[in-house]
C-alpha cells in the first residue's frame, strides 16, 4: 500500500471518525441508564490517559509500529507472539463493526438482502479504498468530517424544533448512585471505543508532525466523547432510559420522531447514513491496522498483497463469530470484559513496564563504578 506522511488534521479527523464508529449506533453506555452520558464522559477522561500510555510507547520508538516495537521490547519470539495477537485483535474487533453495519442495514432498509451480502458490499468497498493506501482514507476523513459534523448540527436543531424533548427522562441525576456509572464505565466506555484506538498505534509512524500526535489525539478524543455524551443524553431525552436500553438502534429510533408541522420528518435516511459512513472509517482502521501487522510479522511486501486475504478473513468472521444479533452483543459485552480488556489495557502496560525495567537497567549498567 502507498503511505505517504498525513497530517495533523488527518489524525483528527480519523480518530473522530474513529471513536463516533458504533458508539452511535449501538445502546453505548446504556447500562447506567439515565446516567449513561456521566459513564461515557467518565470512559473519555479513561480513554485520554489509554491513549497517553499508546502516545508513550510511540515516542520510545518514533519509526516502529506496534507489532515492530512489540518484538523489540520483548524479544523476537515473545514479541511476535504478542503481535499475533494484536492482529487478531484487529481482525476480530472489524468483524464485529462488519457485522454491526450489517445488521443496521438489514434491519432498516434492506430486510430481505441476506446480511453476508451486505457486509461484503462494505468490505469490498473499503478494501478498493485501503488498495489505494491509507493516504487516500485519511483524505476521504477531511470531507467526511465535515458532512458528518454538519448532519450532526441540522439534526440536533430539527430535534429541539420538533419538541420532542424531555429533560425530566434525564432526573434525577445519580438516582441510583455511583455504581452503576462506574461499572458501566470499567471497562464498557472505557474499552469501546477508545481502548480500540489501540489500531492507531500502527498509523503514528507516518505522521508528518508527530510532535503534534498527543496533542492532536487527546483534543480529538475530548471532543468526540463530548459529543457521543451529548448524543446519548438527547436519546435519553426524547425516548427515555428504558426504551432506549431496549432499542437496537436507539438513534435511529430517536430521529424517526422528529416531526415538524407534519411536513419535516422521516429523517432516519439521514442518521443511516451518518452511522454506516463512522462505522466505514472504524472498519478501515481496524483493517488497515491488521494488513500492517500480518504483513510485517510474516515479512510479506508489498502489504497490499494482504488486503483481499485479510478483508476474507474479517468477512468469515463476521458471520460465523455469532448465530444472531442478540448473541452478538452479549458476546461483545463479554469480550470487552476479557479479552479486549487484556489486549489494549494488559499488554501495553506490559510493554511498557519492561521498556521502563530494560532502560533503567540499561542506565545502570552505563554508569562506571
Amino acid at each position: 500500500m502507498n503511505t505517504p506522511k498525513i497530517s495533523a488534521g488527518q489524525l483528527f479527523a480519523l480518530i473522530i471518525l474513529f471513536v463516533f464508529g458504533t458508539a452511535i449506533a449501538v445502546n453505548y453506555g446504556l447500562d447506567a441508564k439515565k446516567d449513561a452520558w456521566i459513564a461515557i464522559l467518565l470512559g473519555t477522561f479513561s480513554g485520554c490517559l489509554l491513549f497517553m500510555l499508546f502516545s508513550y510507547l510511540y515516542r520510545q520508538y518514533p519509526d516502529l509500529t506496534l507489532t515492530c516495537y512489540t518484538q523489540r521490547i520483548m524479544g523476537k519470539y515473545v514479541g511476535w507472539l504478542l503481535g499475533m495477537i494484536f492482529v487478531l485483535y484487529f481482525i476480530y474487533d472489524a468483524a464485529r463493526d462488519v457485522r454491526d453495519a450489517g445488521e443496521l442495514l438489514n434491519t432498516s432498509v434492506y430486510d430481505a438482502t441476506p446480511i453476508f451480502v451486505l457486509n461484503a458490499v462494505m468490505l469490498l468497498a473499503i478494501a478498493y479504498v485501503l488498495d489505494k493506501g491509507l493516504y487516500v482514507l485519511a483524505r476521504l476523513s477531511e470531507i467526511f468530517i465535515v458532512i458528518i459534523a454538519a448532519s450532526g448540527i441540522v439534526g440536533s436543531i430539527l430535534v429541539f424544533a420538533s419538541r420532542i424533548i424531555d429533560l425530566n427522562n434525564l432526573l434525577p441525576v445519580l438516582e441510583y448512585g455511583w455504581k452503576p456509572i462506574l461499572t458501566t464505565t470499567y471497562p464498557s466506555t472505557f474499552i469501546f471505543p477508545f481502548g480500540e484506538m489501540l489500531c492507531f498505534s500502527m498509523l503514528f509512524p507516518l505522521l508528518k508532525n508527530p510532535e503534534l500526535q498527543l496533542k492532536t489525539g487527546l483534543l480529538a478524543i475530548v471532543l468526540s466523547g463530548l459529543a457521543l455524551s451529548y448524543t446519548i443524553a438527547i436519546d435519553i431525552a426524547v425516548l427515555g432510559a428504558d426504551i432506549s436500553s431496549r432499542s437496537i438502534f436507539a438513534l435511529l429510533t430517536m430521529v424517526s420522531k422528529v416531526n415538524i408541522a407534519d411536513f419535516l420528518q422521516r429523517l432516519d435516511p439521514i442518521a443511516l447514513f451518518t452511522m454506516l459512513i463512522v462505522d466505514f472509517f472504524k472498519i478501515a482502521m481496524l483493517y488497515y491496522a491488521a494488513v500492517i501487522g500480518t504483513a510485517d510479522l510474516f515479512q510479506v511486501k508489498p502489504s497490499r498483497k494482504l488486503v483481499v486475504p485479510v478483508g476474507c478473513v474479517i468477512l468469515i468472521t463476521s458471520m460465523s463469530i455469532t448465530g444472531s444479533f442478540n448473541e452478538h452483543l452479549l458476546e461483545g459485552k463479554l469480550s470487552i470484559s476479557n479479552f479486549q480488556l487484556m489486549v489494549v489495557v494488559g499488554i501495553p502496560l506490559l510493554l511498557a513496564a519492561v521498556h521502563l525495567i530494560r532502560k533503567y537497567i540499561g542506565k545502570g549498567q552505563s554508569v562506571d563504578p
